[in-house]
């Protein structure tokens, strides 16, 4: 058994240099993995009452929108960059958090931090019927100009999964907003005159989303030694989703905006009817010895609408935490 628990968890922690091209990232499981902790805990100190703790550690993966919402992260097309996320929490015994992280990658000038979030939330806990988790997470992004910042910047996010039953259903709600820009420069001489000519695209998005799941949770004591606990969760996911993108422009170069705009080439509003978006796999992994952690994750996803790009994906991540 032993033998088995370190190929498994060796093999995904490799998976995480392999990233694909496009589509999500599968991550409708993650705020379960706040129950899955507190179970551990529960099961190491023996005890059936939650206890408050904190939490710090630093995930490697590719994620750049949304921590918990896999149809947000069908929308993010750039998935070649590795992003490290040092992440602080506190996990009150009432089922109140509090987590703050930040995304630091290479976008050609060294690494640095593009952007920050915090997140409040609410677990549930040690109720014997369901997991059920709420969380706001707010995102202050650096640079809106930067291909590589999320234009996400307000994330509602609730899920429930029933337990009663050996694979547990479960669905989870997402509302999502923010913006990002675009901008173009040229320089041009008009009658001798050099000028600087630019066009600067505001997008607006907002966006409804809802994932079904079915999901076992596999959870062993004792795997390596009497203080340590493990847990493996294989779930099936559905994704769908609609969005409305708000589109204006800002420009000095006004006689040729005006004439594209009269023609109908400069779009003002775009709406995506909702629609089942992709279909997906996630094994989340949970190993606990003593104060340390490491989740492991691996996502597997098929998406479903017409794209330039592959339609299927594979996405890997890991987590190695402290908690105190």
């Amino acid at each position: 058994m032993n033998k088995i628990v370190i190929a498994i968890i060796s093999l995904l922690l490799l998976s995480v240099v392999s990233f694909s091209q496009k589509v999500p990232e599968g991550n409708a499981a993650a705020f379960d993995s706040v129950a899955v902790l507190e179970e551990l805990r529960q099961l190491l100190s023996n005890t059936d009452e939650p206890e408050s703790y904190g939490f710090a550690g630093i995930g490697i993966g590719n994620r750049l929108f949304s921590s918990r919402n896999p149809t947000l992260n069908a929308k993010q097309a750039i998935t070649n960059k590795i992003i490290y996320t040092p992440t602080v929490a506190y996990f009150h015994k009432s089922g109140l958090g509090l987590t703050a992280a930040a995304n630091l990658l290479n976008e050609g000038d060294g690494l640095g931090v593009n952007q920050y979030s915090i997140s409040p939330s609410f677990e549930l806990n040690n109720n014997k019927y369901v997991d059920l988790g709420i969380s706001y997470t707010h995102y202050f992004v650096k640079d809106k100009f930067s291909p590589f910042a999320s234009p996400i910047q307000q994330d509602v996010f609730a899920s429930v999964a029933y337990k009663k039953t050996w694979i547990q259903p479960g669905i989870a709600i997402g509302f999502a907003g923010g913006d990002y820009n675009d901008a173009r420069y040229k320089d041009t001489v008009v009658l001798g005159v050099r000028r600087q000519l630019y066009d600067s695209v505001n997008y607006k998005l907002q966006v409804f989303s809802i994932t079904l799941s079915a999901a076992h949770r596999f959870t062993w004591h004792g795997v390596l030694n009497n203080r340590d606990g493990l847990s493996i969760t294989p779930s099936l996911l559905a994704n769908a989703g609609s969005g409305k993108t708000t589109i204006t422009h800002k420009t000095n170069a006004n006689i040729l905006f005006n004439f594209l705009r009269k023609r109908g080439r400069v779009p003002r509003l775009q709406t995506d009817a909702f629609e089942l978006q992709s279909l997906g796999g996630n094994i989340g992994i949970n190993y606990m010895i003593d104060h340390l952690v490491i989740q492991p994750q691996l996502y597997m996803d098929y998406y479903l609408p017409a794209t330039d790009s592959k339609r299927f994906s594979t996405i890997g991540a890991v987590t190695i935490a402290y908690t105190f």
